[in-house]
């Protein structure tokens, strides 16, 4: 059964009351010097699996990073964040606090090099590199190597990353992988997962993460016509990437009791805040340095929570 409350706070967690929400709310706030420091914090605060594999993705670019939040949630596990040559202290400090072995580098070289797996594997961990061509590829890769013929899957577009990672936390509560696409088409890597023989991906159910300024009707036509004309379709999005996080908090997390919240025009911090809020049964929401869009604040005056975790910046 998940937490509903977040209970463990290490000395770094800065405890405040914030005005844009309700006044009632217990605000927490998890945040550390850094991107790997803000992850590592995250990873310490919730009672995933510490025995699951963990989830290395790199700090300094989204696009191969973005089907890793999805994944560890499914697994009840965390992402920490890696540079590309060298791993943080901090991420090795929290390596070796839990119990696992085992290490998913998302992404090719050019995202966390060669050098890093050489490190992990000198210090004793298994490592399984999940990666494709692009970014299109290696989310295949992640659904098709952690996800055990999932009946499920959502599709976001892979030219931005916000709409991927408000999603994260509802895919990986349903043990659904997150696919990417284009605006108007099909990458040739999903395509070649729906429809090989070895191994195909065939879900019966889609979530459609954004508006149609992000995943246009032209993109469900194609899949459909790849041989899912009885699958179900259902968009969940809005005008923004705020109004679609609200969008998703809404048809995944219908309870009051927590939101968490990290910052929306920038990677990092949703990336580790994902599986963090799927295991907490918690959305995630999407906000701004120094403020708090309408969106978002008119959902969390809607929800009332008991408790808001801001992850981050994510702090209005």
């Amino acid at each position: 059964m998940r937490r509903r409350v977040l209970t463990v706070l290490s000395a770094a967690v800065a405890i405040g009351l914030v005005g844009a929400v309700p006044a009632q709310a217990a605000d927490t706030r998890i945040s550390g010097a850094n991107r790997f420091e803000t992850a590592a914090l995250v990873s310490a605060a919730f009672d995933g699996s510490e025995f699951a594999p963990v989830y290395l993705a790199t700090g300094e670019n989204f696009p191969d990073a973005l089907a890793a939040s999805a994944a560890a949630g499914a697994d009840q596990s965390r992402v920490l964040l890696t540079s590309r040559y060298s791993v943080p202290q901090a991420t090795w400090d929290e390596l070796q606090g839990l119990g696992t072995r085992s290490v998913y580098v998302i992404g090719g070289t050019t995202s966390v090099s060669a050098e890093v797996e050489t490190e992990l594997e000198r210090r004793g961990y298994s490592v399984l590199r999940l990666e494709g061509a692009n970014r299109y590829g290696t989310a295949v890769q992640t659904a098709r190597i952690l996800f055990d013929d999932p009946d499920t899957a959502f599709l976001a577009t892979g030219q931005n990353f916000p709409d991927a990672l408000a999603g994260a936390a509802a895919a990986g509560s349903l043990g659904a992988p997150i696919l990417l696409v284009g605006r108007d088409t099909v990458p040739a890597e999903v395509r070649d997962a729906f429809t090989e023989q070895f191994l195909p991906l065939r879900p019966s159910r889609f979530f459609v993460l954004g508006g149609e300024g992000a995943i246009s009707p032209a993109v469900i036509d194609q899949i459909r016509a790849l041989g899912f004309q009885n699958a179900s379709f259902e968009r969940l999005g809005g005008n923004t990437r705020y109004a679609t996080a609200v969008a998703v908090g809404q048809r995944f997390f219908p309870g009051n009791d927590t939101a968490v919240l990290a910052v929306g025009d920038n990677y990092p911090d949703a990336l580790a805040a994902g599986p963090f809020a799927a295991e907490i049964d918690a959305p995630l929401l999407l906000t701004q340095v120094g403020s708090t869009p309408v969106e978002t604040a008119v959902e969390l005056e809607r929800r009332r929570p008991d408790n808001v975790v801001f992850v981050g910046a994510a702090r209005p």
